[in-house]
């Protein structure tokens, strides 16, 4: 077996309330391809940063092969002390990496290396971040959503691009189809605990719901063994005494047990907002118009969108379907041409940078705007912590969004589409 390059031992981390690791041992050995799943808030983006040597565990070692390359794609870039895509990449190059093999990829992903950070899209700015920790030619790349923002076409480039590198990759990814795809491993991380699989992604639901039936009919069993001892401690007849300390201090282990396991996280249910029924008619545009500076985004389009209609909105990172959806939903005015919306619109927007969050609030102040606890949800009055509990967010998850990476207000306005009629 190949000596690992990254190893992690007994890595615990708490951010109040139960532990987010408790006790992970984590291997990456060279060429390795692993995926590290788990529910949204599990912690594999803290994870990943440790492996990264960016953040320090409460407890546990990190060990890192000497003289092994690390590269991490974090989720949201951080181009400060850049004013250009070019210069961003080159910051992450060591003394003798390959400059021409940077520009090359920017080449590859559609971009010049002039480009300007602060008007990145976010499509762009995936593809930037790429270029960064690819050009370098790593041992291990640990890759904390790569596809992101990404198109398809990119994200068939970055997938067969990967595959043909020497490099341990570690990937964090809700692209189901590029984990099937890329890995050879899986790490599973649930509740606080890491569990390994030597197979990919592929066989990781079955693998998971044999773990999780296994487990439910053990919690079973001891409810059953616990009703048990309870009955024997009520109504058994007295036997010798030191016999009888044994099996009640037996009985409080078994309760103990009980206590402290921690179930299965419920399933997330996301519920949109219900307004008045609209007309059939939604939206109607005619012959819009967009650009910005001396580039057109949209020219003499024209659409009708109606009640009940499912549109996508496909196109490379960069050709302005975000400024569409915009104009479309009156966010923003058009240069030429109209936009008509129906009467009795409930709009509900998700905008891709979460631009509506304020990091220093909780997700609780999110949701309420900060006034009293509780809030409407589809015309009913509900208590928020009630709320967050179907978003999957336990109390613990009322502490500040910016204390674990990956979680996330999301506002009651907030549905899972750019626009809604009723």
């Amino acid at each position: 077996m190949a000596p690992p390059l990254i190893q992690l031992q007994d890595v615990g981390l708490t951010f109040g309330g139960a532990p987010l690791l408790a006790g992970v041992d984590l291997t990456i050995a060279a060429g390795e391809r692993l995926c590290l799943v788990g529910r949204n808030g599990s912690g594999k983006s803290t994870l990943l940063r440790i492996a990264a040597g960016l953040i320090e565990p409460d407890r546990g070692t990190r060990f890192v092969q000497p003289g092994a390359t690390i590269r991490y794609l974090p989720q949201e870039p951080d181009f400060s002390g850049a004013t250009t895509v070019l210069a961003y990449v080159k910051a992450g190059l060591a003394p003798g990496d390959d400059l021409h093999q940077a520009r090359y990829l920017l080449q590859q992903l559609g971009l010049e290396g002039d480009e300007e950070v602060a008007r990145l899209s976010g499509g762009e700015a995936r593809r930037a971040s790429l270029a960064r920790v690819l050009a370098p030619h790593p041992d291990i790349l640990l890759l904390d959503e790569p596809t992101n923002h990404l198109d398809l076409t990119t994200i068939e480039w970055l997938e067969a691009e990967l595959a043909r590198r020497s490099s341990a990759v570690v990937l964090i990814s809700h692209d189901r189809r590029f984990l099937t795809n890329l890995s050879r491993g899986t790490a599973w991380l649930d509740r606080g605990r890491i569990r390994s699989l030597d197979r990919g992604f592929a066989a990781f639901e079955e693998w998971r719901d044999a773990i999780l039936a296994d487990e439910e009919r053990e919690q079973h069993k001891l409810d059953r063994k616990i009703v048990a001892e309870e009955h024997w401690l009520r109504y058994g007849v007295t036997a010798r005494r030191k016999r009888n300390v044994r099996r009640l201090d037996a009985l409080q282990a078994l309760r103990k047990s009980r206590r402290d396991y921690r179930g299965t996280v419920g399933k997330a249910v996301l519920e949109g907002p219900q307004g008045d029924k609209s007309g059939a008619q939604v939206i109607e545009a005619s012959r819009i118009g967009k650009s910005y500076g001396e580039r057109p985004i949209v020219a003499d389009f024209s659409t009708r969108i109606r009640r009940g209609d499912r549109i996508g909105i496909v196109g490379p990172n960069g050709s302005g379907k975000t400024t569409l959806l915009n104009l479309l939903t009156g966010a923003v005015k058009p240069d030429a041409g109209t936009v008509r919306l129906g009467a009795n619109l409930v709009m509900a927007t998700l905008d891709q940078q979460r631009e509506s969050l304020d990091p220093n609030k909780t997700v609780t102040e999110t949701l309420t705007a900060g006034s009293g606890d509780t809030l409407v949800v589809g015309g009913r009055s509900r208590h928020v912590l009630g709320y967050q509990g179907f978003s999957v967010f336990s109390r613990a998850g009322a502490h500040p969004a910016r204390s674990v990476v990956g979680w996330r207000a999301r506002p009651p306005h907030a549905g899972a589409g750019a626009g809604q009629a009723r």
